[in-house]
């Protein structure tokens, strides 16, 4: 049995002992004579009520079950209170997803709330206060003592809880400060609630609970208006961020883990669309990337598939919901899912699929932001991969797919700051030219030799040194930049790649004469080598000595040849 599953067996023994043997022996020794049970109904009606639909602060529901309760004390006592509160906190496991966690939950919230009405009820009996009494005054200072008791020892039990797991306390100062603060709002509503059963009798409770749920339901509509608005801005930074970025890679990132924040998403799921098929390009679980093999989902199959087909966003607040769409082994603990195609110009572009272990996790005002941010993320997408192939074709050359002479110019010039800086300690130049490569042209057509100037471009590619560069000189001269390789390295690396070349066989097709067979076709190079600081500490003329050693100390020394510059 695992170590959860004990803390779990262990405090349910410790809440049994407590809270069923404590409220028996209440109803045993402190249950009043007589009760009205449509009293104790609504009472009971309502306190579950307000813990199903709470007022929220900062995302977190805030208990005010209290002005059901203590009218409920002051009518009846102890006895009946318990059953109120440890009712409505029973109705809110029910309503929430019943696993270990929330179990677990459950025992230790009955627990706190036990001890806490045993406490306060104490204190308001110490201070004079009567079961019910209607004198205003001895009530109002024995409900404001029970209700400073109640929060300020569930401030302290929860405080001593979290320092016995070592763990950072839930109240900050401003949240202690709220928590009195709704004196102010528990205290008259609780107290008239109370006089005003004694007074009206049951028709309190449509004089004053259904106002209140109606006021409760005005602020929460309100909460909701502001919780939207700050989804919208907080999407709109997002998109903004995206709309900034110039890879594809980091678009995509970026979006998925700000996407995850945003909505509290457990999972993410990004699907690429292949017109019939889905491939499961990236998926994000519990904050961070899960490395997948190769994937696939058909038109169709799966909730992915079924929006791919539909075109249409769906959202799923349990997994009995959509369990039967399944078509593989699913995560245990997912249970609502929120999944949109991703679309522009009336093209779907991909499918996003959003999960959370909470039930109805999701709603319609987040699909409709999470469409939005879905847009923003194609538009950023398409921008950063424009931005891509216009830096690429203005950065390589268009033949080979190498670097060009600009880019390397300015890469030369970048790793001779970073030697000069100390960053590094050599800088090593191999410029490569093909041999008679003009015959090649004339016997065989230009086509030809630009196909010979192709595969001899992936094979250098292929040689490229970690942290190397390798561009296209001009014509048929190739330069390596090697930061880190000394003027011995680089001339050994410089001699490898002259051997590779000379074994290596080209297979061409001829375009000058009628037959068009495949011809193969071998190759030379020549090779000059510099490297600074040993030969210059400037970037030019290190490319210059470079050139020099292979014209003079390659070409006119009979070709197919490393040399070194020498001063």
């Amino acid at each position: 049995m695992s170590e959860k599953k004990w803390s779990t067996m262990g405090l349910f023994i410790i809440w049994f002992l407590i809270v069923p043997t404590g409220i028996i022996y209440l109803l045993q020794t402190q249950m009043p004579e007589s009760i009205n049970p449509v009293y104790l109904m609504f009472f009971i009606i309502f306190g579950v009520l307000t813990v199903l639909f709470p007022i929220k602060r900062n995302g977190k529901p805030v208990s005010i079950v209290m002005w059901v309760t203590l009218p409920a004390f002051l009518m009846y006592g102890i006895a009946i209170e318990m059953i109120v509160m440890q009712l409505s906190i029973l109705a809110a496991f029910f309503v929430m997803k019943r696993n270990e966690k929330n179990l677990h939950r459950l025992f230790l919230n009955s627990i706190l709330m036990f001890l806490l009405s045993m406490a306060a009820a104490g204190a308001f009996f110490v201070v004079g206060g009567k079961i019910g009494s209607a004198d205003f005054w001895t009530l109002f200072i024995g409900v404001a003592v029970y209700r400073l008791v109640h929060t300020s020892t569930n401030i302290g039990l929860m405080n001593t809880y979290f320092e016995l797991r070592k763990a950072k306390s839930p109240f900050t100062t401003k949240d202690v400060v709220f928590e009195y603060s709704t004196l102010i709002l528990i205290l008259p509503l609780a107290l008239t609630f109370y006089l005003m059963l004694k007074m009206v009798g049951i028709g309190s409770f449509l004089l004053i609970g259904f106002p209140f749920f109606m006021t409760i339901s005005i602020i929460r509509l309100y909460g909701r208006s502001e919780k939207i608005n700050e989804y919208i801005k907080r999407a709109g930074r997002i998109g903004s961020e995206l709309s900034v970025m110039t890879d594809e890679e980091s678009v995509t990132t970026q979006f998925i883990i700000k996407t995850s924040e945003l909505f509290k998403a457990d999972y993410v799921f990004l699907f690429t669309n292949h017109d019939q098929w889905l491939e499961l390009e990236k998926r994000y679980e519990r904050r961070r990337f899960i490395n997948l093999p190769f994937q696939t989902v058909q038109i169709g199959e799966g909730i992915a598939g079924k929006v791919l087909e539909m075109k249409e966003p769906v959202i799923y607040s349990k997994r009995k919901d959509w369990e039967q769409y399944a078509t593989v082994s699913t995560l245990e603990e997912l249970e609502s899912v929120l999944c949109i195609p991703l679309t522009h110009n009336n093209k779907t572009n991909g499918i996003l699929l959003l999960g959370s272990n909470r039930r109805a996790a999701f709603g319609d005002h987040q699909l409709k932001i999470l469409d939005l941010l879905g847009s923003y993320y194609i538009v950023s997408l398409e921008k950063a991969r424009y931005v891509q192939e216009a830096l690429q074709r203005s950065e390589r050359c268009a033949l080979t797919n190498l670097y060009n002479y600009r880019y390397l110019e300015e890469k030369l010039h970048e790793e001779m700051d970073r030697m000069n800086m100390g960053d590094i300690d050599d800088l090593s130049v191999v410029m490569l030219d093909i041999d008679h490569f003009k015959k090649v042209n004339d016997t065989f057509g230009h086509q030809s030799g630009n196909d010979i100037l192709y595969g001899l471009a992936r094979i250098l590619e292929k040689a490229l040194p970690d942290n190397g560069t390798i561009g296209r000189y001009g014509g048929e001269e190739f330069v390596y930049l090697l930061p880190g390789y000394s003027k011995e390295e680089a001339v050994g690396f410089a001699e490898q790649l002259r051997l590779l070349i000379r074994q290596h066989i080209f297979t061409i097709i001829p375009d000058l004469g009628e037959d068009k067979y495949p011809v193969k076709v071998s190759i030379t190079s020549s090779v000059g080598v510099a490297s600074a600081p040993t030969d210059t500490d400037e970037a030019m003329n290190l490319l210059r000595n470079a050139d020099r050693a292979l014209y003079i100390g390659a070409k006119q020394a009979g070709r197919d040849r490393v040399a070194e510059y020498v001063r």
